[in-house]
């Protein structure tokens, strides 16, 4: 997360002062540092869908309180509408820059949408760090009710 907000800070700095890095112009670092983002932010995404399906699974499988996974869906529910659409604005803003270098849109309207991007990337991470925390204070949670199922 830290890594592909920075690689965004950099590109977006790259884009307001016009400077390579190893050769690689505003456009082609853009290119890296989007897909970087991604990647990352994928993964992230799966990995809170795996563990609720392991939550989910384990709660069948040992025939426990299914208030737990509620905790699950609840996370989900304040996280996964914030992730799609911090995708989708970062998405666009490196969609859009190709506008820009055409003159089909306006250099302002590609800056602010990126500085709008990275501030919602900021609450975004905070919430991701909030539902990492929440996840495992669940997995605990169930692994103790999984022990005491089985004394």
């Amino acid at each position: 997360m830290i890594l592909s907000l920075i690689l965004l800070i950099i590109n977006g700095t790259q884009g307001y002062l016009q400077f390579k890095i190893y050769n690689a112009t505003h456009i082609q670092f853009a290119f890296i540092a989007t897909i970087f983002y991604m990647f990352s932010q994928s993964w992230i995404m799966f990995y809170f869908i795996g563990s609720g399906k392991t939550i989910k699974e384990t709660i069948l499988k040992h025939k426990l309180d299914k208030s737990l996974y509620q905790k699950v869906i609840n996370s989900k529910r304040k996280l996964f509408p914030h992730l799609t659409l911090n995708i989708l604005l970062i998405g666009t803003v490196f969609v859009i820059g190709g506008g820009v270098q055409t003159k089909v849109i306006s250099g302002a309207t590609h800056g602010w949408l990126f500085i709008l991007s990275v501030v919602h990337l900021l609450y975004l991470i905070k919430l991701e760090h909030e539902g990492f925390k929440d996840t495992v204070e669940m997995l605990s949670i169930l692994g103790t009710m999984v022990n005491q199922k089985e004394i």
